[in-house]
């Protein structure tokens, strides 16, 4: 199954632990196919001061199923720190599934495609890069969506040096 995901970090060395997310994605057999710039964003929703994110988006392939997807997502989270005292809460690596070919779920879980897809330019941003040729689940173009969000969360973008 193909899919793409969402990496977020505000926290410590915000380019290593996207590195070390990713990593540890493709050692356990999460196949990295695409991925895009950083866009460092200011952060939004949150209810407190916080630092910018590194944001990136991927495409990947997988033998998983979308909830073991999720487990894995959750256990990298989890080995790089990620704590949840609240919601958007400051973060050490946030991992979400936007996309996966073919697959809706809607459980208390796991919803796919992912619900705030369209509104945030710190995902959309990166996933126009990536993929700007993909037609969004509410039948818009992807380029559409980015053109109509605002570009002010985004502070720069740059290429990871991630070999």
């Amino acid at each position: 199954m193909k899919g793409f995901l969402s990496l977020g970090s505000n926290l410590g060395d915000r380019s290593a632990h996207l590195i070390q997310a990713l990593d540890a994605l493709t050692a356990r057999g999460i196949r990295i196919i695409r991925s895009s710039s950083v866009y460092e964003t200011r952060p939004v929703e949150v209810p407190d001061a916080q630092q910018n994110y590194y944001n990136m988006a991927v495409f990947v392939e997988t033998d998983l199923s979308a909830h073991d997807l999720l487990r894995l997502c959750n256990e990298v989270e989890d080995k790089l720190g990620r704590k949840r005292p609240y919601v958007h809460s400051p973060r050490s690596i946030d991992i979400d599934i936007l996309l996966l070919e073919g697959v809706t779920i809607s459980s208390d879980s796991l919803t796919v495609p992912h619900p705030l897809l369209e509104t945030r330019a710190f995902v959309v941003f990166p996933l126009a890069e990536i993929a700007p040729d993909i037609v969004l689940p509410s039948g818009r173009p992807i380029l559409t969506v980015k053109k109509a969000l605002r570009d002010d969360e985004v502070v720069k973008t740059w290429v990871l040096d991630h070999g």
